[in-house]
């Protein structure tokens, strides 16, 4: 699914603009974030995405599973609408979130040690690039 990606990259981006942007105009100027803040603040944009996309993610898987004939009524769905409304009908709001906690586990981790690595990345290459420009040619 391309919107949880597009959702957390918006979110980090966004919180990244607020946080540098309140730490330049806070007395101690600006700042360098700490590759743990990076951390945290990739964790929540994955956070916020999954919460956002995961129902969505959880009626398609639920539209793709076998549907046999001789299943019950309940499990069986006529299309999207209708997995909507019986999921909700039959097992309650909890139903869109069912397994949630281990994908939260798994991508949101994923997702923060990705975000720390790649700023680390650029930080280390713009230190370079500059360290290289700064040196006097022989």
């Amino acid at each position: 699914m391309v919107s949880n990606p597009s959702i957390q990259f918006m979110l980090y981006e966004a919180m990244l603009k607020n946080l540098k942007k309140k730490r330049a105009s806070s007395t101690k100027g600006a700042v360098g974030l700490t590759a743990f803040e990076i951390f945290l603040l990739g964790a929540v944009a994955k956070l916020g995405a999954t919460l956002v996309t995961y129902p969505v993610n959880v009626v398609k898987a639920r539209l793709q599973a076998k549907q046999c004939l001789e299943m019950d009524r309940r499990d069986h769905y006529q299309g999207t609408g209708d997995a909507i409304r019986k999921m909700f009908q039959y097992e309650g709001f909890g139903s869109f979130y069912k397994g949630m906690r281990t994908k939260i586990v798994q991508s949101v981790l994923a997702a923060a040690i990705l975000f720390m690595v790649k700023e680390e990345l650029v930080k280390a290459s713009k230190l370079l690039l500059t360290r290289s420009r700064v040196k006097p040619s022989r």
